[in-house]
């Protein structure tokens, strides 16, 4: 009897303590921000444009919770929601630290009139005060930002050889290219095979040059292309001839 006794006890003993243990766990999360909190917010990484200050007053304001119950992935998205930050991580340094390492933007143009782009095609928007001066620009559609992004580190490498630098390189919604260098010469190359027309460019580019500073040089033909020198001299060239003629099949 006795023993039976016991086991009801116990039995009685064990629902109170799983009764118990959700109860406790409430209260732990609601005291643990004061018991084990957060002291240290350590930021590693190149920051050029969010100072790690900065950032650290990001966390701060956006942390609910200690060491243990802090919610890492709402940290993260507060710490990539800032404009220049491309990627953040965060992990739990006991007992009162978190490291937070980020890699910031690295942008290659300006995009259109209010944004940067990287070399991967990202587009990111930050206050005008932080956005660098002397880069190209590239203007288009985002959809397409990739695809310029991709195209003007191949173009610039392959004009570089001839040494031109691109300014502007833009693509309209009917997909026709367009480059403007830092010399002022505007190049045509329309929406049809634009890698040889930009081709027969750089072929050709010591010739046209020799003759005068060039204004326009419209490559959106099979067989040749029209130029504009400064001076308003025109003429159309068919391609490796070395003498003015009219081309045909432009497009």
């Amino acid at each position: 009897m006795q023993r039976l006794g016991r086991s009801r006890w116990r039995g009685l003993l064990g629902v109170v303590l799983l009764l118990a243990m959700p109860l406790g766990a409430w209260r732990f999360i609601q005291e643990e921000p004061g018991l084990l909190p957060v002291r240290v917010i350590e930021v590693e990484g190149e920051l050029h444009h969010h100072s790690s200050a900065l950032l650290s007053q990001t966390l701060t304001e956006r942390l609910d919770g200690g060491i243990l119950t802090a919610n890492l992935v709402e940290l993260k998205r507060a710490a990539e929601s800032l404009a220049w930050v491309g990627h953040a991580s965060l992990r739990r340094v006991w007992p009162d630290r978190l490291l937070v390492l980020v890699e910031e933007h690295r942008p290659i143009a300006r995009w259109n009139d209010d944004g940067l782009v990287t070399a991967e095609g990202v587009v990111f928007r930050p206050r005008a005060a932080t956005l660098p001066a002397g880069l190209p620009v590239l203007v288009g559609e985002e959809a397409r930002a990739a695809e310029l992004a991709s195209r003007y580190q191949d173009w610039r490498d392959r004009l570089m050889l001839v040494g031109h630098l691109i300014q502007t390189l833009a693509v309209d919604p009917r997909g026709d290219w367009r480059i403007e260098l830092v010399m002022g010469t505007e190049l045509r190359l329309g929406s049809e095979q634009v890698e040889e027309r930009l081709a027969r460019f750089i072929a050709n580019a010591p010739q046209l040059e020799a003759v005068g500073q060039l204004l326009v040089v419209d490559l959106r033909y099979s067989n040749g292309f029209a130029v504009r020198w400064a001076d308003e001299r025109q003429a159309q060239v068919r391609a490796n001839s070395g003498r003015p003629e009219w081309p045909d099949n432009r497009g």
